[in-house]
């Protein structure tokens, strides 16, 4: 498979459509992404389990946009979701309710429900309290559930701390005593199954370690519950895969992520065990896929720093301010081989409203186009209306065709949900 950037004559491209074509004929800022790179790395997952039995999950928090759900539902990948709206967004697209997992802390009584009538694959449990409540739910609906405990491992993913979530100081999953009970608990009742078990140690992990770190964990835990007489079915390894962000094209020009750095050897260990196993995936699926394009209002220097002010903002991609995230900035226009030191800001009024602080970058003008790269997760998806700033539109690129899948919002349309 082609590249899905490229240069050609000079100018970045998303597969056959050269980002020029897109500048001129759609105003900025807007999110574009590359059909065959999000399929480029579901295969990648398929192609590490060849001998498992596996069920990769997408993680729609990454972003739901409905045209990439589809398609990640149609290369045989189920939905990890952690809300009704998510639940709702796996369903309304076509994904098997057989292959959705339902993961989260503060699941409410509507969504449990919503979850137990539609037949999902399975929910994963987070403390004693909510093992109660699903255990109440289904028994009112006479419908028999498959959980999983969440338990975490205590070890330390190496990553941002607002993405750690392995740790005894996370608010998530419960501690290894606390899921035994919890499992003996669970095997009492004749509507909850307890055949999983789930662990998730982060996001954006870039290095194998902590996951075999994790590994050993599990193993030596199924092996105790074993003994006990909890027969475990399937292990839910959850996701975290990272991507390259500061160097996501690279001299190459193809995206970079760690699908098979990590994937293979955190599968292997379990090829000879006859278990089903899950991954929740979603940055590593969808990140390298998105690049968000924006055009430099304004340069502005002061005694002490360059500007470049641009028409994105922290409302449109927050991932800079909310982790401080590295993100590679590509000028599209600028022929400069000279480069200088600057911070890339936006016009929201926040000191946070950032890019990049300072960044080595080719010499710009105002009216220059910059791509923002890898911004498939975590960019669309955590966007806001922020000092009133509307959304912005989606595109997606597929060979030489371009489709529009989220016009974008209007003042007016963003005016009228207060006026229903």
């Amino acid at each position: 498979m082609k590249n899905i950037y490229y240069n050609s004559e000079g100018n970045l491209s998303i597969e056959e459509i050269d980002i020029q074509l897109l500048l001129k004929k759609y105003p900025t800022p807007f999110y574009a992404y590359s059909a065959n790179e999000i399929i480029h790395n579901c295969r990648d997952v398929h192609r590490c389990a060849a001998s498992l039995e596996l069920m990769p999950c997408y993680a729609l928090k990454a972003n739901y946009n409905p045209s990439l759900i589809k398609i990640i539902r149609d290369m045989n990948f189920g939905a990890d979701v952690v809300s009704g709206g998510e639940l709702y967004f796996a369903l309304n697209n076509g994904i098997d309710p057989q292959k959705i997992v339902f993961a989260g802390v503060g699941k409410n009584k509507e969504e449990i429900a919503m979850a137990i009538q539609h037949g999902i694959h399975s929910i994963n449990i987070e403390s004693i309290s909510e093992l109660e409540l699903v255990k109440t739910i289904a028994q009112q609906l006479k419908k028999r559930i498959v959980v999983a405990i969440r338990v975490n491992p205590d070890i330390d993913a190496k990553t941002h701390p607002y993405i750690s979530t392995g740790l005894h100081s996370s608010k998530f999953g419960v501690s290894r005593e606390m899921a035994i009970e919890l499992y003996k608990n669970a095997k009492k009742s004749d509507y909850l199954e307890p055949s999983g078990v789930h662990v998730h140690i982060g996001s954006q992990i870039e290095e194998i370690g902590p996951y075999l770190e994790t590994v050993h964990f599990l193993k030596n835990f199924v092996s105790e519950l074993e003994t006990m007489g909890i027969t475990i079915s399937y292990l839910d390894l959850g996701g975290g895969i990272g991507i390259n962000y500061p160097n996501l094209i690279n001299e190459r020009n193809e995206p970079t992520t760690y699908i098979m750095e990590i994937l293979p050897s955190l599968l292997k260990p379990f090829e000879s065990e006859k278990r089903k196993i899950l991954v929740e995936l979603g940055r590593s699926i969808i990140g390298s896929a998105g690049i968000l394009l924006t055009k430099i209002l304004y340069i502005k220097e002061t005694p002490q720093k360059k500007f470049i002010i641009i028409d994105a903002a922290m409302n449109n991609l927050i991932r800079p301010s909310l982790y401080n995230a590295y993100h590679q900035i590509l000028p599209l226009n600028s022929k400069e081989k000279s480069t200088e030191v600057v911070d890339v800001v936006g016009p929201v009024c926040e000191t946070a409203d950032f890019f990049a602080k300072d960044r080595e970058l080719p010499v710009c003008r105002e009216g220059d186009y910059l791509a923002i790269t890898g911004v498939g997760a975590y960019g669309q998806a955590l966007a806001s209306n922020y000092n009133l700033r509307p959304t912005v539109a989606e595109y997606l690129i597929e060979k030489d065709q371009v489709r529009t899948i989220f016009k974008g919002e209007s003042i007016k349309e963003i005016a009228l949900k207060f006026n229903r």
